[in-house]
C-alpha cells in the first residue's frame, strides 16, 4: 500500500510542473510590471505565501500582493500552479492535509477575486519538499508556504 501511495505522489509530483499541453509551469523571474497599476513585479506577485504554524487561513499580511496578482490574472491570460507546504512538526498525513489546505485557501481567495477557477491547480507537498532546516523555529516558518508558479496560456 505505501509503495503505491509514493508511486501516486510521484507522478502527481511530476504533473504538478507540467500543464495540460505538457509546458512546464515556471516562476518567472524579472523586475518586469505587471501592469502600469501594478507596484510589483511578477517576482512580487509569486512570492512565497507564509502561514502561521498549524493555519491555513490566508494571512492578511498578503492581501495586495494577492489582490494584484487577482488582478494581473483576470487582465492577463496565464493559469497559476499553487503548491501547499508545511514544516515537519506532527504527522506525515496531518502535514499533507494541511499544506493542501493553505493551496486551496490562496485558490479560493483568488476565485472570490475574479480569477477563472479553472485557471489554478493546486497541489500538496506536506513537509517533503522543505526549503530551510525543519530543526529551527525561523526554518520551520519558511517551509510553511504556498509558492506560486505562471504559465502564459493561449495567444
Amino acid at each position: 500500500m505505501k509503495k503505491a501511495f509514493f508511486g501516486v505522489t510521484a507522478v502527481v509530483m511530476l504533473l504538478q510542473f507540467y500543464n495540460a499541453e505538457g509546458a512546464p509551469f515556471v516562476k518567472p523571474h524579472g523586475t518586469h510590471k505587471v501592469s502600469k497599476k501594478s507596484k510589483l513585479s511578477i517576482d512580487g506577485l509569486t512570492k512565497n505565501v507564509q502561514f502561521a504554524f498549524c493555519e491555513a487561513s490566508v494571512p492578511m499580511i498578503d492581501s495586495t500582493q494577492l489582490n494584484q496578482l487577482a488582478q494581473f490574472l483576470t487582465e492577463n491570460k496565464y493559469a497559476i500552479s499553487l503548491r501547499g507546504h508545511a514544516d515537519a512538526i506532527g504527522s506525515y498525513l496531518g502535514n499533507w492535509k494541511m499544506s493542501e489546505a493553505r493551496a486551496v485557501a490562496i485558490k479560493e481567495y483568488l476565485v472570490k477575486k475574479g480569477v477563472l477557477e479553472d485557471r489554478i491547480v493546486t497541489t500538496a507537498f506536506g513537509s517533503t519538499i522543505p526549503i530551510a532546516d525543519n530543526k529551527t523555529s525561523n526554518g520551520r516558518k519558511k517551509n510553511r508556504r504556498v509558492e506560486m508558479r505562471l504559465k502564459a496560456i493561449g495567444a
